[in-house]
């Protein structure tokens, strides 16, 4: 029972803010799951259909209509994987950036007055933190 705490606070400050920055989300018409997938694209660019809805936790016949929707709307495309002709692969196109800069914008002027009365040394030693913790995630789990 040790982590249950963590559990707790990861959870309740995720629901926490994205409720606040919802609107930043919704004011492009998007979802919170579409600019997760949006943002992913545009870091690492080019995935496997399979490969980035496994990643996100997004069963496949949901996560085909999130991308039919985002298709539709021009902000990303399927095209064939040269290594699999089996397979698609999903890429940004360039009306993204556009649409990423807007919601960017927005979300950090949302968070800049959520966060403005926070001491700077204690939101440091935060992400600094989670950074850790990040990269320790990533190792193989211990048996």
């Amino acid at each position: 029972m040790r982590y249950i705490r963590l559990l707790e606070l990861l959870g309740r400050i995720h629901g926490r803010l994205a409720r606040q920055l919802a609107p930043a989300f919704h004011s492009e018409d998007l979802s919170a799951t579409e600019m997760i997938i949006l943002w992913k694209l545009e870091l690492k660019g080019p995935w496997r259909v399979g490969e980035l809805a496994s990643f996100l936790g997004i069963a496949p016949s949901t996560f085909t209509g999130i991308l039919d929707r985002l298709v539709a709307r021009g902000l990303v495309e399927r095209v064939a994987d040269p290594a699999d002709r089996r397979s698609f692969l999903v890429r940004a196109t360039p009306s993204l950036k556009e649409v990423l800069e807007r919601v960017g914008r927005r979300l950090e002027e949302t968070l800049d007055r959520i966060l403005s009365g926070w001491p700077e040394e204690e939101y440091r030693m935060l992400i600094n933190a989670l950074e850790r913790l990040d990269r320790y995630l990533d190792q193989p789990v211990r048996q």
